[in-house]
């Protein structure tokens, strides 16, 4: 039903470089609807409710929302909270107190759960509201839709990152590991590949969690390569793992939701390459700079995000609840998208893999498929970055015969 009265967003879990573009999307679509009397933006999500902690976005000054578009990370802060039943019951409260008649959430599966138990409650409820999910995970993990706003920039930064590091191992003749988000999904991982634009190229090898390797076959895919080209450059998911195998990939310590805090697989790998190949091999971790690295941002990812956003808005004043919005692919060259919506139930908890189809045979490496998939959502900002994954050239190498003895070194 369509409803007069206030409404209230608020950003959940890790930021993205574009989830301030949903948000934005929002105050502006929400702006121009005279159903919503003031718009808050809830401080660090569901804790910001709680404790009564939010602002009035409708008096934000008109240019400085549109700068904050571009800005990474989360403008209103962002919180991991999963909520407890007493935490809906505050909600309610607090919504019913600030006559609260419409609700956005940015965030991924756990932030979806966390938004349809709200949903659930109202409809129990004597308070009439409509509460809208809008999606948010570098992940790319959320079910339905075709992908997630913050995907693309993350995937930007993480191919252009091992493209970066490629260049230094090829010049040392050396070993590299570059371990990337993705706990149960290899999405940014896989995306890598998209920056290997000719065949020797990094990365060589690229493992995502979905699937468990051989350690007998990995050192021997490590072999091969190095061996064919002279240098290594493995990309790998966090979440990776080996059949059998006592190699500490995770922490002992867990986040909020639960989940055990990753990390550490580079470095293991790395050191059981250099044991095996005996040449130097060294580690790096992207962390938190995939999800706010701006200059990576994507074009496409900020238009998702921003269109998400105002649809979010249209569709809750229109009167449809309980729904997180999508992005349906109508075409990859040129990449057009439009925005529909699912089932907040449909997309809770829920989480979707990179398809078995999509990953080459020998389990190191991501099918052309993947790559069409994933190219078109990583093309840059046209100004002040390039557009697209910009392409290295090397040396041809014409190389001289030499007139001397091989020199020994003493």
């Amino acid at each position: 039903m369509s409803l007069q009265g206030n409404a209230m967003i608020g950003q959940s879990g890790g930021p993205s470089i574009v989830i301030n573009a949903s948000l934005v999307g929002a105050i502006e679509a929400a702006r121009d609807t005279a159903q919503i009397e003031t718009f808050y933006g809830a401080l660090h999500g569901l804790d910001g409710i709680l404790n009564e902690q939010f602002i009035d976005l409708f008096r934000e000054d008109y240019e400085l929302v549109e700068q904050i578009r571009y800005t990474p990370s989360a403008a209103l802060g962002t919180s991991r909270l999963k909520p407890t039943d007493a935490d809906l019951q505050r909600c309610m409260e607090v919504f019913k107190a600030h006559n609260i008649r419409y609700f956005f959430y940015i965030g991924g599966d756990d932030s979806q759960l966390a938004c349809h138990k709200i949903s659930q409650l109202a409809k129990s409820s004597d308070w009439d509201m409509n509460i809208v999910g809008i999606p948010k995970t570098i992940d790319n993990d959320l079910v339905i839709t075709d992908n997630c706003p913050g995907f693309g920039s993350a995937a930007r930064l993480a191919a252009s990152a091992v493209q970066f590091v490629s260049k230094d191992a090829e010049a040392f003749g050396n070993c590299e590991v570059m371990e990337i988000m993705g706990r149960n999904a290899g999405w940014i991982t896989g995306a890598t590949q998209v920056g290997r634009q000719e065949e020797r190229d990094g990365p060589h090898l690229v493992y995502l969690p979905e699937v468990i390797v051989d350690p007998d076959k990995f050192l021997a895919d490590c072999h091969e390569n190095f061996d064919k080209w002279g240098y290594l450059v493995i990309a790998v998911s966090e979440g990776f793992s080996f059949a059998e195998s006592d190699i500490p990939t995770t922490s002992q310590k867990i986040d909020e939701f639960g989940h055990a805090r990753l990390g550490g697989v580079a470095q293991a790998l790395s050191d059981m390459i250099e044991e095996e190949l005996g040449v130097r091999s060294r580690f790096d971790r992207l962390g938190n700079l995939q999800r706010s690295f701006g200059l990576a941002a994507s074009q496409v990812d900020l238009d998702e995000a921003y269109a998400v956003g105002r649809d979010a808005v249209r569709r809750a004043c229109q009167g449809e609840s309980d729904v997180m919005i999508t992005i349906q692919r109508k075409s990859s060259e040129p990449f057009v998208f439009e925005c529909e919506d699912t089932s907040l139930m449909s997309v809770a908890g829920k989480t979707r893999v990179v398809p078995d189809e999509w990953i080459n045979e020998e389990h190191n490496g991501i099918t052309e498929e993947f790559i069409e998939y994933c190219r078109p959502l990583m093309v840059g900002r046209s100004e002040p970055m390039p557009v697209g994954i910009p392409h290295y050239p090397r040396f041809q190498k014409h190389v001289i015969a030499g007139k001397l003895p091989k020199y020994e070194r003493e």
